[in-house]
């Protein structure tokens, strides 16, 4: 771990999803979840994790775990590349920059599209000039929108993420592992999206449940729709 960098804090570092709710946060798989933070063997040979800030003494991930695996996920997804690609621009992140959690940092927009253009192995005494040159390092994997989009629905703390609006903050659904333990809540309210959706499930119906918590029918709707995709989630 680094010295120099942002101060940790327990709420946002400490064990809190299991892997399939990480999965079904970050649209992976609890296979993969549990791969990227643990390795896995490949035809005999071990595949090192890319979320090397796991505690492997527990079945849960941090919160900060979480923002890396919702990264990660969307660069495999959004760009197509392999795993040991992605697994290159987290080691090199880490490395040259003196990052614990690259993928979770504040600093990852401004890398954009130079987290790996060195490859792992390439000479400690290379210059910067070198990784900022795409036509001299073919790995370069350049910053998506679907990441971009994450980045922005973050807020940091001390550079770090610290809570996230999964739909965007359009949408006043936030993850704050601070709040319920890191379930999606309700901007400003505290109460958990599964409260509303059992609530609908119960009889209460959209415009009654958008008046009783100040919201829009609109987005009312969008709630319950999201705690419907994410089942293991919604524990009111």
């Amino acid at each position: 771990m680094t010295t120099n960098g942002p101060s940790l804090n327990g709420w946002r570092t400490g064990p809190m999803y299991t892997f399939s709710e990480a999965g079904q946060l970050a649209h992976v798989s609890t296979s993969t979840v549990r791969n990227w933070v643990k390795g896995y063997n490949n035809a005999g040979l071990d595949v090192a994790p890319l979320i090397t800030t796991y505690d492997k003494n527990r079945a849960m991930v941090s919160f900060l775990n979480l923002v890396e695996i919702v990264v990660a996920g969307q660069f495999r997804k959004a760009l197509h590349v392999k795993y040991q690609t992605v697994l290159n621009a987290y080691s090199n992140a880490k490395q040259i920059f003196s990052l614990d959690y690259p993928f979770a940092h504040l600093k990852l927009e401004a890398l954009g599209g130079h987290i790996v253009q060195r490859y792992r192995n390439q000479p400690s005494n290379t210059s910067m000039q070198s990784i900022d040159t795409p036509a001299q390092w073919p790995l370069g994997l350049p910053l998506p929108d679907e990441v971009s989009n994450t980045i922005h629905q973050l807020d940091y703390l001390e550079e770090l993420a610290a809570k996230w609006f999964p739909m965007g903050r359009d949408v006043p659904i936030v993850i704050d592992p601070q709040i319920s333990t890191g379930i999606p809540t309700v901007v400003g309210t505290g109460v958990t999206i599964g409260a509303i959706h059992e609530r609908f499930k119960a009889g209460h119906n959209i415009e009654f449940l958008a008046g009783d918590y100040a919201l829009e029918p609109n987005v009312v709707q969008t709630v319950i729709q999201y705690a419907m995709q994410h089942s293991e989630l919604v524990a009111a």
